[in-house]
C-alpha cells in the first residue's frame, strides 16, 4: 500500500514539474492550486490565455488522486475553441487502485462560455464520485463516475441554469451529499437553503435556510459533524448549523 502511494505521489508530481513548472498558490478546502499564467501585454480585446485561472488543480483523497490542466483562450469576455493553431482545454486526469483515467471537459465550457475554467475539486470518501466546480456568474458543477469514466452537470434546475454548489458528501454515505444552489435566493436578506441530494433516487431535501446576505455560495465550505451539516463563512466568521 505504502509503494503505491509513492508511485501516485511521484507520478503526479512529475506531472506538476513537467506540464506547467509553476508556482504553488493558495488552498481551497482540499484543492490545491497552481496559477502558471504570466502577465500578458496584449489588448484584452484580442485573443489570449486568461491569466486569471489556475491552469493546474490538484486533489489528493485517500482513495484517488486528481489533476486539472485548463488551457483557455478568451476574446472579449467570450471563450475561444482555439487561436493561433493552439486550442483551448480542460482535461481532467485521475490515478485509483493504480490506474490512469483522462477525460476531456472541455465541452462544458465551451457550450456555457465558461471562460473562468475551474476553481474546486471535491470527491466522495472511496473516490468513485469526482466533482468539479466551474467559476462563473453563473456556476456550474459536473460530477465524474470513475467506475465508467463519464461525465455529467449536476442540475439544480436545468431550465434555469441553476447547479448544485459547494458540495461536501457524507463521509458516511458514499451517494450523498450535501449543497448550496448556485441561484437560489429569497427574501430582501438574499437568503438561501442548505439541501441534500442522494444520488441514486436523484431526491433533493431541504434542511433549512441561511438568512445571512454575507454567507453566500461563494464564500462559505460545508462541513459534515457526527449529528450536523455546518456552513462556514470563508473568513470563519459564521457558522450554521443543520441537524441530519
Amino acid at each position: 500500500m505504502y509503494m503505491k502511494r509513492l508511485f501516485i505521489s511521484l507520478l503526479i508530481l512529475t506531472l506538476f514539474l513537467s506540464g506547467c513548472g509553476s508556482k504553488t498558490s493558495s488552498k481551497l478546502q482540499k484543492a490545491q492550486f497552481s496559477n502558471t499564467a504570466k502577465n500578458d501585454s496584449k489588448n484584452i480585446d484580442t485573443p489570449h490565455i486568461n491569466q486569471h485561472i489556475p491552469q493546474l488543480i490538484t486533489y489528493n483523497g485517500d482513495h484517488v488522486s486528481v489533476w486539472v490542466n485548463q488551457f483557455l483562450f478568451v476574446e472579449n469576455g467570450d471563450l475561444k475553441e482555439s487561436y493561433n493553431g493552439d486550442k483551448s482545454y480542460i482535461k481532467l486526469s485521475y490515478a485509483k487502485d493504480n490506474v490512469i483515467k483522462t477525460i476531456d471537459l472541455t465541452s462544458y465550457a465551451l457550450k456555457y462560455d465558461l471562460f473562468n475554467g475551474i476553481d474546486y475539486i471535491t470527491a466522495s470518501p472511496s473516490g468513485r464520485y469526482i466533482v468539479l466546480e466551474f467559476s462563473q456568474d453563473v456556476p456550474i458543477s459536473v460530477i465524474v463516475d470513475t467506475d465508467t469514466n463519464k461525465s455529467n452537470i449536476l442540475w439544480y434546475d436545468e431550465s434555469k441554469k441553476e447547479s448544485m454548489m459547494r458540495i461536501s458528501f457524507n463521509p458516511n454515505n458514499e451517494d450523498e451529499f450535501a449543497f448550496l444552489p448556485s441561484a437560489e435566493i429569497n427574501g430582501p436578506n438574499g437568503s438561501h437553503f442548505l439541501k441534500l441530494y442522494e444520488i441514486k433516487t436523484h431526491k433533493i431535501n431541504t434542511l433549512g435556510e441561511i438568512s445571512e446576505k454575507d454567507v453566500t455560495m461563494q464564500n462559505s465550505l460545508i462541513q459534515w459533524d457526527r449529528n450536523a451539516i455546518n456552513v462556514i463563512s470563508l473568513d470563519k466568521s459564521k457558522v450554521f448549523t443543520f441537524a441530519y
